[in-house]
């Protein structure tokens, strides 16, 4: 398997594994992070299969993925923060990512992951800029972008959930 970001100071990395669809049910199922996501109020069990099948899959093709998150300090599950491949500049750039958990919000856990993920697309990556977008609504992530560097530089219909999201790019 090709390396991982390196923990922070309170969150480890690792790979998500099919064993994990009970973990990816709480972060993905929970209508709190799903109402960020998607326009549905909670994604079906059949979605939150793929979409971690998803990252299963990006791992052993691109070896990247949106990472599984645990604190060091208890071993309990975060949510997941990573690189995805951004379609429109293949090879040469890599949309940047996270979701939590509802009981990890508002701790600093997206700003440590963000840090950790985004010196790891320069680090070890071909990546020559990131990407990153949220819902319109979503001003933690808007500060958290901010922090990590990002610069907003449009506003498209994100189709899953049919509204305006502002989008980011940061170059190498």
């Amino acid at each position: 398997m090709p390396v991982l970001p390196p923990d922070t100071e309170r969150l480890h990395f690792t790979w998500w594994r099919e064993s994990d669809l009970g973990e990816a049910r709480a972060l993905w199922g929970d209508p709190r992070v799903t109402a960020l996501i998607d326009k549905r109020e909670r994604l079906p069990d059949a979605e939150i299969a793929q979409r971690l099948r998803t990252e299963i899959d990006n791992a052993a093709q691109h070896g990247v993925q949106y990472w599984r998150l645990e604190r060091r300090d208890t071993g309990s599950f975060v949510g997941c923060a990573g690189l995805r491949p951004y379609p429109p500049v293949p090879d040469a750039a890599w949309e940047l990512g996270f979701h939590l958990v509802h009981a990890a919000w508002g701790q600093g856990f997206a700003s440590d992951a963000g840090r950790a993920v985004r010196d790891f697309a320069f680090e070890h990556t071909d990546a020559q800029e990131l990407f990153a977008g949220h819902h319109p609504e979503n001003h933690a992530s808007r500060a958290t972008l901010g922090k990590l560097g990002f610069v907003k530089i449009d506003e498209w219909v994100y189709p899953p959930t049919g509204l305006v999201h502002p989008w980011y790019q940061l170059p190498r």
